[in-house]
């Protein structure tokens, strides 16, 4: 573990400054993980469905996505108090479709198969027990159901960092630094491609693919619980 990343203990849950300072700054960052996410999930989608967000922050994919596709409900899901407020707020104007409730992801306050599609993006690196995470994910889905879980890969190429830091809203001369704050602090206590395999062999009734994001510095573990 590096000096920098020591620092840093992202299990260890948001305070509400830090919750504040994510929900202000990371909106404009993630836009282009957002726009991967969307083209993914969208084919997935059909009238009725129940959807999850898991590490749903202060809701904003959420509300996209329900504002996005009316026939479909989703919930969202997030361990910080501070983001669930930001997000029911944002959320208020549709009325049934999207509701947000705090809890954690290794121990998720809903029933088996409960949803049609459970989706995370980048919540994966703060859950202490990752295997017991992504098999509450599995649990919480009906047999067939889908999951798609991005996060940030800590064996990510320069070109797609480089890439990814572009489309954020800085200077280019800054763009070297974000690079290796993202390097270093984002991703340095993730899991790479390799870690993210171990951790599929630890939930056998879930059947996925794990491929690098398109063009990000990510990996994405996409597929369905098997039918029982």
């Amino acid at each position: 573990m590096g000096l920098l990343s020591a620092l840093v203990d992202f299990t260890a849950g948001y305070s509400p400054l830090e919750s504040y300072l994510f929900d202000r700054l990371c909106d404009t960052a993630t836009a282009s993980l957002h726009a991967h996410a969307l083209a993914n999930i969208t084919p997935a989608l059909a009238p009725g469905l129940r959807v999850l967000d898991v590490g749903c922050g202060g809701g904003r994919f959420a509300i996209r996505l329900a504002e996005r596709h009316p026939e479909i409900s989703v919930i969202g899901l997030d361990l910080s108090p501070e983001q669930i407020a930001r997000a029911r707020r944002r959320g208020a104007g549709l009325g049934e479709r999207v509701s947000f409730v705090e809890g954690d992801a290794i121990d998720m306050p809903f029933d088996s198969g409960e949803f049609d599609l459970v989706y995370s993006l980048g919540s994966l690196k703060h859950w202490p027990d990752r295997a017991r995470g992504l098999r509450e994910c599995v649990r919480v889905l009906g047999p067939g159901g889908r999951l798609w879980l991005t996060e940030g890969d800590r064996g990510c190429r320069h070109e797609d960092v480089h890439a990814f830091i572009s489309t954020w809203n800085i200077p280019a001369r800054l763009r070297p630094v974000f690079s290796a704050f993202y390097r270093v602090i984002v991703v340095g206590e993730s899991l790479d491609l390799d870690d993210a395999r171990a951790l599929l062999d630890e939930v056998p009734e879930l059947d996925a693919t794990l491929e690098r994001g398109e063009g990000l510095p990510t990996w994405v573990i996409a597929g369905h619980k098997r039918a029982e």
